[in-house]
């Protein structure tokens, strides 16, 4: 008697293992043939910018003028940029420029670089970082002045990059150094 017992707990056992396996290899067989594949797509933040300068005045080439940053990523960014200028003869740089663009609206000189106060929006532009600026006909030495904008850009999200990759906060549009104390 227990061993016809035993023998029947072993069969309804072995049944039940069996339903199981049975209705878990169905359900996936199901789920693979009839679920349809799903792609995820994920498209990287991309920041980038260059400098857009508008036409020479009077077809003069000495102007520097309507000076913009583009922000050509695919990402809300901060602007910054630089004027590197030096005063060349034959090709050779005689003396370093000492003068200034003055204070473009929108704009807050701190050290070298120029902040723009506001993000920028992918393809979107900055204001005038020069509206206009003609070079002076003769530098030292018979010298002409060659000019170049340089321009950067971060992402705007989070709000501490900017800190943490250039040391400033930019809040409602008022640049700030942060101090390394």
């Amino acid at each position: 008697m227990k061993r016809m017992r035993k023998t029947k707990t072993i069969l309804v056992l072995a049944a039940v293992v069996l339903i199981l396996a049975c209705t878990v290899g169905g359900t996936l067989a199901f789920l693979i043939t009839q679920t349809d594949s799903v792609t995820n797509t994920f498209d990287p933040g991309k920041v980038t910018c260059e400098v857009i300068e508008g036409g020479f005045t009077d077809n003069v080439s000495t102007v520097k003028q309507d000076v913009k940053i583009k922000n050509t990523g695919n990402t809300d960014a901060w602007i910054r940029a630089t004027v590197v200028a030096n005063w060349v003869k034959d090709g050779k740089v005689v003396a370093p420029w000492t003068g200034s663009i003055g204070n473009p609206t929108g704009w807050t000189k701190i050290g070298d670089y120029y902040y723009y106060g506001q993000k920028v929006a992918p393809n979107d532009e900055t204001s005038q970082l020069i509206s206009s600026y003609p070079a002076p006909e003769n530098g030292p030495d018979g010298a002409h002045l060659e000019m170049t904008i340089v321009c950067q850009a971060v992402q705007a999200e989070p709000a501490t990059v900017v800190q943490q990759v250039w040391g400033v906060t930019i809040e409602n549009g008022s640049v700030t150094a942060v101090s390394n104390s």
